[in-house]
């Protein structure tokens, strides 16, 4: 016959498995946002370095360095124990926010002279950017104070 009811053991595997399934996918985001991040700071010191003012360049290497240093935290929020795993899918929407309007708007704006059209939106989006980014850090934090212990 049919079972009806599922035991608490049954939906306890269930909830694990989907856990396991979004941290697994996670992982794999974080892993191209690496790689991506890789190949535009390459592109950015042999191929555009050349192409744009020093002053454009500066504003390029600003947002690779906040890139570079967001996704290493976003990468030991991903593999750490230490915070809530209901805070995590805040944390990382809030920096990869932070991470598209911060960086995104100052590789806009290091690359207007190269674009075939003007970037003047990208202004207003690097302080929001930032704003993203102190919003993750203090979901970071909070997600370390909720987090049960075990």
């Amino acid at each position: 016959m049919f079972r009806l009811v599922r035991s608490v053991h049954e939906y306890r595997k269930i909830e694990l498995d989907h856990m396991y399934r979004k941290d697994k996918f996670h992982g794999v985001i974080l892993s191209l946002l690496g790689a991506s991040t890789v190949i535009l700071g390459a592109t950015g010191a042999h191929q555009l370095r050349p192409k744009i003012s020093p002053e454009a360049y500066e504003r390029f290497e600003i947002g690779f360095f906040y890139q570079a240093f967001h996704l290493m935290v976003l990468l030991l929020v991903w593999s750490s124990r230490k915070i809530s795993s209901r805070t995590k899918p805040w944390i990382y929407r809030l920096m990869g926010l932070g991470l598209l309007f911060f960086c995104g708007s100052l590789y806009l704006s290091a690359t207007r002279e190269l674009l075939p059209f003007d970037p003047w939106f990208s202004g207003p989006m690097t302080p929001i950017g930032g704003l993203l980014f102190i919003l993750g850090w203090g979901a970071l934090a909070w997600g370390i104070v909720k987090k049960k212990r075990g």
